[in-house]
């Protein structure tokens, strides 16, 4: 008895519908995949918060973006801590049980990251999870950025709000009006605008920022200098942006093709914000007390 085969042109309509059906499945994978994501990012924002609260419980203040001592002479405020050299996600790590790296981070000379960074095995260059985003995919795999081929950083794509100014080293030129900026002690207290109505923290994409001779190592954890600031936090000084070249200063992300970014609220809460939201609402969300009340409708 003879079995009968499949034809040619039978042959190629099975692979025609297999390939419509691989066609209609991946944009649900892809979509599956990016709501994964946005809500693993956001978890992560929920546990920076939660150990920035923390943080404030312990010490009555919020941590500074970062404590540089002597920047009083550039308009800053003393340092917080007189001794220390210390950026704001290092000061947080005891709190979301990175306590053991903590302990073992120099912080007692002048630009730490100088012993704190050296060879791809060094304390400053470990990956901590918490700090990266999976949806940036403008971040290197493993997620270290290197600066003059001998220091090694591990990276965040988080950052704090440091207000409506744009990154300097010059304090005279900062409004200082966010929570975290060069040697800040911000209180629950001197957020008048109330914490539900203020950014804490957001995202920043790595995705054509512009190059510069520290861009490989921009976002590092473990900078703690003069310049660090623009490692650790950023800020509303201009619109968001995650995808086409953009700012340092910039917040944004690569969620949904760059059109919403996570933050993290001052009450804890994690909300996101369209990309397309107005620069007037955006600064006003940044600022702790402009006495500006914001209709979430407009983010």
């Amino acid at each position: 008895m003879s079995r009968r085969g499949f034809t040619l042109i039978e042959l190629l309509v099975v692979i025609a519908i297999i390939a419509i059906l691989i066609g209609l499945l991946l944009p649900a994978v892809q979509k599956i995949r990016e709501a994964a994501n946005r809500m693993k990012c956001q978890n992560n924002l929920k546990q920076i918060g939660l150990a920035a609260h923390n943080y404030h419980d312990t010490n009555d203040r919020f941590p500074p973006a970062v404590n540089i001592p002597g920047e009083e002479n550039f308009g800053w405020p003393p340092a917080p801590d007189p001794n220390r050299w210390y950026g704001l996600f290092m000061a947080m790590f005891p709190y979301f049980e990175q306590d053991n790296l903590r302990r073992n981070l120099i912080d007692n000379v002048v630009n730490p990251q100088y012993q704190n960074c050296v060879g791809p095995n060094s304390v400053g260059a470990q990956v901590v999870k918490i700090l990266v985003c999976p949806s940036d995919a403008g971040m290197p795999n493993p997620p270290v950025g290197t600066y003059l081929n001998q220091y090694y950083f591990g990276l965040s794509s988080y950052g704090g709000c440091s207000g409506t100014s744009a990154t300097t080293t010059n304090g005279n030129q900062s409004l200082k009006n966010g929570m975290f900026f060069m040697n800040s002690s911000v209180k629950i207290a001197s957020v008048t605008d109330g914490l539900s109505q203020t950014l804490m923290f957001g995202e920043r994409s790595r995705r054509n920022l512009p190059a510069t001779s520290t861009s490989q190592s921009l976002g590092g954890w473990a900078w703690a200098n003069f310049f660090a600031q623009e490692d650790n936090t950023m800020n509303a000084s201009q619109p968001m942006e995650g995808v086409a070249l953009h700012d340092l200063n910039a917040f944004g992300s690569q969620h949904s093709g760059g059109a919403i970014a996570n933050f993290c609220f001052g009450d804890g809460s994690v909300r996101s914000i369209r990309k397309a939201v107005d620069i007037v609402t955006l600064q006003r969300l940044a600022a702790i007390a402009d006495g500006q009340v914001i209709d979430a409708n407009r983010y």
